[in-house]
């Protein structure tokens, strides 16, 4: 009993110190963290908003895109496009040795389709290039000069 009484009366010395011997501590807190903590919480507040109106508007845009929808045109040139890309390849041995006979599947797609060489990017490097044909824009649009990570300005 008698270590309760004396853990107790600790107790209220320090708290009796903390109130009447340690002063409080002064801090400016400017107006910018109030604009701060403002604009975060309304920005939170009208992602639900967007998200709410998203939702609810749904079943009307799915029906004006029902309503509005183009017709698609029936004929078409070709029916699908498969694009065989061979990285490192040289197109001037590819065309000897499809000459030779050597590479008959080739031979078969350059016979029902279109075989030709791409020009490079500057770089000539794999990811540079890769990337350039799948956005088809110049590796100054797409900074994508390596497979692991990207080169932009920081």
């Amino acid at each position: 009993m008698k270590v309760r009484r004396r853990h107790k009366i600790v107790f209220l010395f320090c708290v009796l110190y903390l109130l009447l011997v340690v002063e409080p501590g002064w801090a400016y807190i400017g107006p910018g963290a109030g604009f701060a903590f403002l604009s975060s919480f309304l920005v939170f507040i009208v992602s639900f908003i967007l998200v709410g109106f998203y939702l609810l508007s749904l079943p009307l845009r799915i029906i004006l895109r029902v309503i509005i929808r183009k017709k698609r045109n029936a004929k078409h040139a070709f029916d699908r496009v498969v694009i065989v890309g061979f990285d490192g390849m040289d197109p001037k041995l590819v065309e000897h040795y499809m000459g030779e006979g050597s590479l008959p599947n080739l031979l078969r797609l350059r016979a029902n389709g279109t075989f030709t060489s791409l020009a490079t990017t500057c770089p000539s490097i794999s990811p540079a290039a890769w990337s350039t044909f799948m956005t088809g824009v110049d590796p100054s649009y797409h900074n994508i000069f390596d497979f692991i990570t990207d080169r932009t300005l920081r």
